[in-house]
């Protein structure tokens, strides 16, 4: 998974940037983190499920049936967590800072899916980058790629 992760990391700028997801559990960890990130507002609104989707099945190379699973299990587990530590230490322990960065690129772009960050969603990705080891400077890069792979800027 990891090295699949590194490729991606080197395509990213390209369209055609995949993480082909064969390592269940990382990419259930990834899609809770997504869900996170679009339930930071306290909805999952459409525009945020549709770009969930669309990472899933287009970076993570996931079935839309798939995908569409563990999505809504990811939401459902949403209800019940109080915490988001043990989603993180998966990421942090398995994977490189580079990959990392990317990572949190993937959930700039759901808490961007409605052109408006709010406070709480603010909130999540000061505290996800910290949680990453990811500095204030390579967060506000990854929000601006984010950003420019939307649409959203020049």
């Amino acid at each position: 998974m990891l090295n699949r992760v590194s490729e991606w990391v080197k395509g990213f700028a390209s369209d055609e940037a995949i993480v082909p997801c064969e390592d269940a559990e990382f990419a259930a960890t990834i899609t809770a983190l997504l869900v996170e990130a679009g339930m930071a507002d306290g909805t999952l609104d459409e525009r945020e499920r549709s770009r969930i989707l669309h990472l899933m099945t287009e970076q993570l190379e996931l079935d839309a049936d798939t995908a569409n699973a563990r999505l809504d299990e990811a939401v459902e587990a949403h209800e019940s967590r109080i915490e988001i530590h043990s989603l993180i230490r998966q990421i942090r322990s398995d994977t490189e800072m580079e990959d990392r960065i990317i990572i949190l690129e993937m959930i700039w772009m759901v808490v961007l899916a409605d052109n408006q960050i709010d406070q709480h969603e603010q909130q999540l990705m000061r505290r996800l980058a910290g949680l990453l080891f990811i500095d204030d400077v390579a967060s506000g890069l990854a929000a601006k790629r984010a950003q420019k792979r939307l649409g959203l800027a020049d």
